[in-house]
């Protein structure tokens, strides 16, 4: 998450006569906010900010495929079968929900010979439960089955709520810039009177994940499917004089 960076102001605050309403003018904030002061009833603060947040996936999917090429097509089946019924058998003993499993078989001719495939698709939430469930496959089973790397990827739901923090973190923080150079001016911030989203970037890994998602590391896999996002608002508040306690002594 991008930290708070504080803006330098240039200001000039102008007492009004009683003659006609001074012009509009602006405070140049490094180009960031500006302060506008005239009659009472237009004084504003604009001000825009950037949230940044990130997310690694929460999910990953396995793939395990066990091919059987066999004079016989019993033979290649019965072969395939063995090994697809462990494959269930560890997978149930894991936890894992059939709502989570995917099946797909094809058969083919090769030459004079039989070829059985069964491929499955599991998802995982949980990064530990899949690294075993691999491991153990991979342990027991020989090399007609073979299990693939790890694919993480982010459920469309989380996704969304990434997109939602990061706005609510930019507006978070233009209300912070706003409050600290009101202060330095001797104001105070009033109700916002627009919200405006102008830019939101979003983006996966970094420039050091481009040769990651061939990598065997997990770590390495993961940060390259980390998804960040960036959100740029402008926001316009009332600026009001601050108001001043009086303490009555009893």
């Amino acid at each position: 998450m991008a930290a708070f960076q504080p803006s330098k102001v240039f200001a000039e605050l102008i007492k009004s006569s009683n003659s006609s309403p001074p012009k509009a003018k602006r405070a140049h904030l490094d180009g960031q906010a500006g302060l506008a002061s005239g009659i009472s009833k237009e004084r504003e603060i604009q001000v825009w900010a950037t949230g940044e947040m990130s997310l690694k996936p929460d999910r990953c999917r396995l793939c395990i495929k066990v091919t059987s090429t066999k004079d016989s097509i019993d033979e290649a089946k019965t072969s395939v079968s063995r090994r697809v019924d462990y494959v269930f058998q560890t997978l149930h003993n894991h936890g894992v929900k059939e709502s989570d499993l995917q099946e797909y078989k094809t058969t083919q001719r090769v030459e004079s010979a039989y070829k059985v495939n069964v491929e499955l698709h599991v998802q995982f939430s949980d990064f530990q439960k899949c690294q075993s469930v691999s491991n153990l496959l991979v342990e027991k089973l020989d090399e007609t089955v073979h299990v693939g790397l790890p694919e993480f990827y982010h459920t469309a739901q989380s996704l969304e709520n990434l997109r939602r923090q990061a706005s609510v973190l930019a507006i978070h923080n233009a209300k912070q810039k706003a409050q600290e150079i009101a202060c330095l001016v001797h104001q105070a911030v009033g109700r916002p009177t627009v919200i405006q989203e102008e830019e939101v970037k979003e983006w996966e890994g970094g420039s050091d994940d481009i040769d990651n998602l061939n990598s065997t590391s997990i770590q390495q896999r993961i940060s390259s499917k980390t998804v960040s996002v960036s959100c740029k608002v402008f926001v316009s508040f009332d600026l009001k004089p601050k108001v001043k306690t009086k303490y009555v002594n009893e």
